[in-house]
């Protein structure tokens, strides 16, 4: 071959590269990106930010490295208006630029709250507005929990809202969210009675069960698939006996005697246990968080688990934001990645356990063993409630009193080199999350065999990965949410937000 032929034929190879690359998605969304990018700063230039500005990095930061992306730009809208005419220039026709929609920061997965095009940061919407006279509190989904909590106190009121606090009010509210109140007042969704919306469309609306009962349904769960969502209206309820015990691992056998003890014959909905596996860089820890709602009167309930040795205790009559505080440490900021999997189960046994306890040190041996140099932390969570769903109201997410599973936690953190890349960071937690899901499916084998779990019962949307299918999130509710996300958002727009999506 003559030295033209093979300059020709490199010619076009090159040119059949540059054509690929024009049509790319990647491609496509990343121009897409910039032009919407462009069009914000010259639209909102004191709420528009750039990579190396310290208000990018505060609109971007996620709680772990491995939910973050690397954003065009981020803006901070002021208020619903100038969200409106936000999404309006990332929906225009020849932009359709990714975007995605941050709270607090705590979303366990790429996608939900972070993408590589528009980063919108909810963190100016920080509206707590207490009506004595309806009982309700309205709040803005920039809020955390514990920002919430403190500013309620005064008031002797709270809403049934995260168990820690610096998780954020929109993406909690809008995915289910169980509470330290759950048993007593349901869901978070359950509690809520109107939504301030921007909806894809760039119209402002007060959703309400009497607005628009679809909407109102759509978006108690939902997540943000049908607009954005700037507040939330809670119903309250008055204003404990609380705190965390770090147990050793030869206590494994009596906290999880106690753990079923409370599982299968608590009756009193005041009472709240959440009680952790843990084994971090090779220690096996266990922790039990004990809630009550009425330092007086809690007859004994707890009294299995604190006659147990332990390493420390917390456990005291206090304020609920005190008793929060004890758990911070555990929701900090950091640089590792996280994966998480639900495990719907509607009670605990000892023999549950026990497997869950070998099932844990089988895979964090075999982890720690092929990754020596990262600090691998291998979890499960048992969240048991006396009926979480009695107080169900309906909505998206489907938590029908007669199937009362509640939404054990299997969790996975990993020390992540600050040199890596992108693709070298999301490579390493496909291995992680692989793992992850591994266990999980080995565990809920086990429950299924004892008959306290089933292969279609509801995942919670806050714990679980997107890609999960769709029926496992909303079960027979799906071709509704289908339908109504049709009917708000006919061009697509919330999909390129790369949530769950119904269309």
């Amino acid at each position: 071959m003559d030295s033209i032929s093979r300059l020709s034929i490199r010619a076009f190879s090159f040119l059949f590269f540059e054509v690929l690359l024009l049509f790319s998605p990647e491609y496509r969304s990343s121009k897409a990106a910039e032009k919407a990018c462009g069009i914000l700063k010259s639209r909102f230039p004191h709420l528009t930010s750039f990579p190396g500005a310290l208000q990018f990095n505060n609109d971007t930061e996620h709680w772990a490295i491995s939910s973050h992306q690397n954003a065009t730009c981020s803006i901070e809208p002021g208020d619903a208006y100038d969200l409106s005419g936000i999404i309006k220039i990332i929906g225009r026709s020849d932009i359709r630029s990714p975007f995605a929609v941050k709270s607090g920061g705590h979303a366990l997965a790429q996608g939900y709250s972070s993408t590589l095009g528009v980063q919108i940061s909810m963190s100016k919407f920080s509206t707590i507005l207490y009506d004595e006279d309806s009982n309700t509190v309205t709040l803005g989904t920039g809020l955390t929990w514990g920002e919430v909590y403190k500013r309620l106190e005064m008031f002797g009121v709270m809403v049934p809202g995260a168990r820690v606090g610096p998780v954020g009010v929109g993406g909690f509210s809008l995915g289910g969210g169980y509470s330290w109140k759950t048993d007593q007042y349901g869901l978070a969704i359950d509690n809520i009675v109107g939504f301030e919306l921007v909806l894809p469309s760039g119209e402002i609306s007060n959703v309400t069960n009497k607005s628009n009962p679809d909407l109102f349904f759509a978006l108690k769960g939902g997540l943000y698939n049908f607009g954005i969502v700037t507040k939330i209206t809670f119903k309250t309820h008055a204003q404990s006996l609380g705190g965390i015990i770090i147990y050793p691992e030869n206590a494994t056998l009596q906290v999880s005697k106690a753990l079923e003890g409370f599982s299968l014959s608590n009756s009193d909905p005041r009472a709240e246990v959440i009680v952790g596996y843990i084994i971090n860089g090779g220690e096996f820890v266990l922790g039990a968080a004990l809630f009550y709602d009425n330092s007086t009167d809690n007859a004994g309930i707890f009294d299995e688990f604190l006659s147990i040795a332990s390493i420390s205790t917390t456990v005291k009559t206090s304020t609920f934001t005190e008793f929060l505080s004890s758990m911070r440490l555990l929701f900090e900021f950091g640089y590792f990645g996280v994966a998480t999997y639900p495990v719907p189960i509607t009670e605990y046994t000892t023999s549950f356990l026990n497997e869950v306890v070998t099932q844990l040190k089988s895979t964090e041996l075999r982890l720690r063993l092929q990754y020596p140099s990262l600090a691998i932390n291998v979890s499960y969570y048992a969240e048991p409630f006396v009926n979480a769903n009695a107080h169900s109201l309906g909505g998206a997410y489907p938590h029908d009193p007669a199937r009362p599973t509640t939404p054990s936690l299997c969790f996975l953190s990993y020390s992540v080199d600050t040199n890596l890349s992108s693709g070298e960071r999301a490579r390493l937690q496909a291995v992680f999350a692989a793992e992850l899901r591994h266990l999980c499916h080995t565990i809920q084998s086990y429950a299924v065999s004892e008959g306290t779990s089933r292969w279609d019962d509801i995942l919670y949307p806050n714990y679980s990965p997107p890609d999960a299918p769709l029926e496992l999130f909303y079960g027979s509710n799906v071709p509704r949410l289908k339908e109504i996300a049709a009917r708000v958002d006919p061009e697509k727009i919330m999909t390129l937000a790369g949530t769950l999506g119904f269309q």
